[in-house]
């Protein structure tokens, strides 16, 4: 089975520092329940370069690039000195990471997720210019995206193409599936 590709986040020096600041469990307890807060409520924004600020990017990042608990777990244990505040992070992080792409839509930072893909064939019977012959075939395709406030699904991208067009489309999706397998083997 291949393992789930993922994007390496980069942290800034300035959230680095944050994280090395967590020493203490006891007083890392509350910075790790304000971070979270500041993701159900952007409205208590933390002052830049606290660790609040710290930890919340980091978790806003994860949500966005959609890492599990191991992939979070790495990422911290590289900044955070101390494996029981890398645990109580990544423990409440998987309890959390269930709804989290609603809450990064709010800060607009969500990743478009296609949910569905529709398509119409069309086809010019007859034409009143000579230059363009009749019978032309295109494609009119719609990609789909889920929007949780209405609980509908919405055109994300319209697009009309010839079957040639298509062709390559479908060519290169391809080519991304085939080095997609590549980089996870």
């Amino acid at each position: 089975m291949a393992s789930k590709l993922f994007t390496e986040i980069e942290l800034s020096e300035q959230v680095q520092n944050g994280l090395k600041l967590m020493k203490d469990l006891s007083s890392s307890m509350k910075i790790i329940n304000k971070s979270f807060n500041i993701i159900e409520d952007p409205s208590k924004e933390p002052f830049s370069g606290s660790e609040q600020y710290s930890l919340a990017t980091v978790l806003i990042l994860a949500c966005k690039f959609d890492y599990d608990e191991q992939q979070l777990r790495r990422l911290l244990e590289v900044h955070i000195a101390s494996p029981e505040i890398v645990e109580a992070v990544t423990s409440r992080y998987v309890t959390y990471r269930a709804d989290c792409a609603q809450k990064n839509a709010k800060f607009g930072i969500a990743l478009p997720h296609v949910t569905d893909a529709n398509w119409t064939l069309r086809s010019d019977l007859s034409s009143s210019c000579y230059s363009v012959s009749a019978g032309n075939l295109t494609f009119r395709i719609e990609l789909e995206t889920f929007n949780p406030k209405t609980n509908e699904k919405e055109p994300a991208v319209r697009f009309t193409c010839t079957p040639e067009e298509l062709q390559l489309l479908i060519n290169k999706l391809k080519d991304i599936e085939l080095n997609c397998d590549k980089l996870t083997k």
